[in-house]
């Protein structure tokens, strides 16, 4: 007698069923895909025109321009109602420390922030999201167009690398200015 145990075909039933599921759900997921992409497109879209509308409320149309600069992820030319340049729209982001820190910030045509305002951002809550508090933001505005260093900024206790990314978005920034006016 011996102690072998019969050996028992393979059965490849369950890896078939297994990959059906896998198929059909890959089909349906790119189906829901097609279908809600262009309403996440349009949403974006429409939340980016309001964040320029904030930043220069006069604006009869925003235009794009072109620009080089390595961490701008859009730059506008904002234009009164008969076509004039009112102000140059800059959305710039710098590595921070949950993530990337996107500002947008409106230079006026002399060559001043007008205003400034943070993008929604991974940074920690509590610390790094202060980054978009008045007391925070609010002390860019009136600042030349000019590149800025730490010490011309009061950075926030405990959000250093928050606070220094969103500089270095600024300076960024500031380079897209120079390059879309003077450049």
């Amino acid at each position: 007698m011996s102690n072998e145990t019969p050996k028992q075909p393979l059965s490849f039933k369950p890896v078939i069923v297994l990959v059906a599921i896998c198929a059909i759900a890959g089909i349906l997921l790119g189906a829901v895909h097609q279908v809600t992409a262009p309403v996440a497109a349009a949403i974006a879209e429409q939340r980016a025109q309001e964040t320029y509308a904030s930043l220069v409320p006069e604006a009869a149309t925003f235009e794009e321009v072109e620009s080089s600069v390595e961490g701008c992820t859009a730059a506008l030319r904002a234009l009164d109602a008969s076509g004039n340049p009112l102000a140059i729209v800059v959305v710039a982001q710098s590595k921070g420390y949950g993530g990337q820190v996107p500002i947008a910030v409106a230079f006026d045509m002399e060559g001043s922030v007008m205003s400034i305002t943070t993008m929604p951002n991974s940074e920690t809550p509590g610390l790094g999201s202060r980054i978009a508090e008045e007391f925070y933001i609010g002390q860019y505005v009136g600042k030349p167009a000019a590149p800025l260093a730490v010490e011309d900024i009061d950075v926030i206790s405990g959000a250093t690398i928050s606070s220094k990314a969103a500089l270095s978005a600024f300076n960024i920034a500031v380079q897209v200015y120079e390059e879309v006016c003077r450049g």
